[in-house]
Formats: C-alpha cells, structure tokens, sequence
C-alpha cells in the first residue's frame, strides 16, 4: 500500500511538471492581440530546477522503500508547496497529501488496516 500511494505521488508530482512546462501559464496582449506562453517559453531552461524538485524528491522515496524516506520526502515537497504557493506550489498540492498519507502509513500495514 505504502508503494502505491509513494508511486501515485510521484506520478503526480510529474503530472504537474508535465502540465506546466507544456500548458501557456502565461497570458498577455500584444498590442490588441492576446498572447500566451509556457513556463519553459518565459523563464528559459532554469525553471527545470524547482519545476522537477518534487519529482525527485517523490522518485527518490519511492525507489529507497524506507518510512524515513517518505517523511523526509513529505517535508520537502510540503516545505516547496508553502514557499512556491503562490506561483507553482499549488500544483503539487495531491502530490504532497498522497506522500503525506504513504508516510502515515506503518510499514506492515495491510490494505484493510488503512481502510477500516
């Protein structure tokens, strides 16, 4: 169960980047026409570093299988999603509760523990 959750939010966290670096985030007019452009058009090649931190840091605790992992995991990709809340931290919101949730979870617990 542990892996699950740890994987989904991997899965998550790269949904997000995925989203932002491909979907125009940016939106202005030139001159009377509007225009729109991505993360990765406005701010260049540098906004790969916080764009991919909680991506690495959801594949790093779901590749080390350890409780201390996922907790170090679930502070950071939290610690990202306050700092950078404004702008793209809200997006890896699902990612941090989903790692949140696999660090609650004792490693011997079964699937009708969690549940009931």
């Amino acid at each position: 169960m542990k892996t699950r959750l740890t994987g989904v939010s991997f899965a998550l966290a790269l949904a997000a980047a995925i989203f932002l670096l491909v979907w125009p985030v940016y939106s202005g007019f030139n001159g009377s026409r509007p225009t729109h452009a991505t993360l990765l058009e406005v701010n260049g090649p540098s906004v790969f570093i916080p764009v991919m931190f909680p991506v690495f840091t959801a594949l790093i605790a779901w590749l080390v299988h350890r409780q201390w992992a996922r907790i170090v995991a679930t502070i950071l990709i939290s610690g990202f999603v306050l700092i950078a809340g404004f702008t793209i931290g809200l997006f890896y919101l699902p990612s941090a509760i989903l790692m949140l949730l696999a660090s609650c979870v004792a490693d011997a617990a079964k699937p009708r523990d969690v549940v009931s």
